[in-house]
């Protein structure tokens, strides 16, 4: 990315944002106009009473929001431009650019499929060696496929240009004859999407090397449940106003029939959820809004209702952070046997793969709140107990697990009775 330098005067600019957002400018009306007929039709028909009217009020409602998903990021795209001159070809985004040189490409031209009854074109840019995937501006484009002949790579850029393709067409055979290919069909499925997974892990990666070990104090907080739990005040009123403007809407002053029927038993159905999940984040902002997990020089300490416990790092054999795409956790691998019913601790036990070999299944998992305490935990860590730490691992989405509630129960059943 280079932001000092732009384009020669006499480049070839097409605005590649404001393009895009105008084509898609008649999904606006959708978006705003589809709310406010679902609006007319629960309130003001005559058949407002009717179950079945929500059918089409919900179809109103999905398609303004899918009409919103598609227009949110040409919205955002709406300022970038594309410039060719003798340098290259240029993606311009405010005051960043970023520049592909014609000397660093194989070849380029114009993909193109028709899938359906539409036909979408991409703007191929093949480079000769090395590609930056990760670039701030133009990694989103980056496409790992099977190229035209062998002197071709497989990464490249690939740019979806829409209906435009007869001005880029025309861009790139002035400023580059030379490497032009032509426009060639493609699958209907080429498209391919951005490595999204793999950009956030290389850039995470190098973040992390670059950044220096925080300044840290006797004590790290590893997870505040407090903050966790004020979460659960903003969802739950939203969630029950929401469930009572469906029952309302669903069960009018009179009714009878079929359809009267079919209309009570769903507002039962959705009483019955929200008061479900309302009794499930009550429980949990209960067990998270006195909680409180820290660690010093001595271990990792636990408060809970009045109530403390702590794991000594002599009682470890490893300690590391494992994380996914939304969670990060601290792993506290014992040296010994795990006491699976100890009060507080019983609900962090988890039964997993151990990283190394010597690592027994059972560890303590912790989850790290705020995540951004992460690094701190990690200086903590190394700083009290570094011969036990291990480097974090990536672990697929839902890792965490869940504590043996119902092993739990029935353990102190059977110590209680025996």
């Amino acid at each position: 990315m280079i932001v000092d330098i732009q384009p020669a005067a006499d480049a070839t600019v097409l605005r590649y944002g404001l393009r895009r957002l105008l084509w898609a400018s008649p999904l606006l009306f959708v978006v705003l106009f589809g709310p406010f007929f679902a609006y007319m039709m629960m309130f003001t028909s005559p058949h407002s009473g009717d179950g079945f009217l929500w059918l089409p009020v919900g179809f109103f409602l999905v398609l303004s929001a899918v009409c919103g998903a598609i227009l949110v990021p040409r919205w955002r795209k709406r300022r970038a431009v594309t410039a060719f001159d003798a340098a290259g070809f240029w993606w311009i985004e405010g005051k960043r650019a970023a520049l592909v040189r014609w000397d660093s490409l194989a070849g380029v031209g114009i993909y193109w499929a028709r899938p359906g009854k539409t036909v979408v074109h991409t703007v191929e840019l093949c480079p000769k060696g090395e590609i930056d995937r990760d670039d701030p501006l133009l990694w989103s484009y980056v496409r790992d496929a099977a190229p035209l002949h062998p002197d071709l790579p497989r990464l490249r850029y690939r740019i979806d240009v829409g209906n435009f393709s007869v001005a880029y067409g025309k861009a790139l055979r002035q400023w580059a004859p030379e490497l032009w290919f032509g426009r060639q069909e493609q699958p209907d499925s080429y498209m391919g999407a951005p490595d999204r997974v793999g950009h956030r892990e290389r850039t995470a990666a190098v973040r992390e090397a670059a950044l220096q070990p925080p300044e840290i104090g006797d004590t790290v907080v590893v997870h505040e449940g407090r903050r966790l739990a004020r979460r659960g005040f903003l969802v739950l009123p939203i969630l029950t106003i929401l469930g009572a403007l469906a029952v309302w809407g669903l069960v009018p002053g009179h009714g009878h029939g079929v359809v009267a029927v079919v209309r009570y038993v769903i507002a039962a159905v959705i009483v019955l959820c929200v008061g479900w999940l309302a009794a499930i984040g009550v429980r949990n902002m209960r067990t998270k809004w006195n909680q409180r997990i820290t660690m010093d020089a001595t271990g990792v300490h636990w408060t809970q209702k009045g109530i403390g416990a702590t794991v000594p790092w002599s009682q470890l054999a490893a300690v590391g952070i494992q994380y996914s795409e939304h969670d990060h956790t601290l792993e506290l691998c014992p040296n010994g046997e795990v006491d699976r019913d100890a009060p507080v601790l019983w609900q962090f036990v988890r039964d997993a793969e151990p990283q190394q070999p010597g690592l027994p299944r059972l560890r303590y998992r912790i989850s790290v709140f705020p995540v951004s305490r992460r690094y701190a935990v990690a200086a903590g860590c190394r700083r009290w107990a570094p011969e036990l730490w291990f480097t974090g691992e990536r672990m697929a989405n839902g890792y965490m697990g869940r504590p043996d509630r119902k092993g739990h129960r029935q353990r102190l059943s059977a110590a209680q009775t025996g």
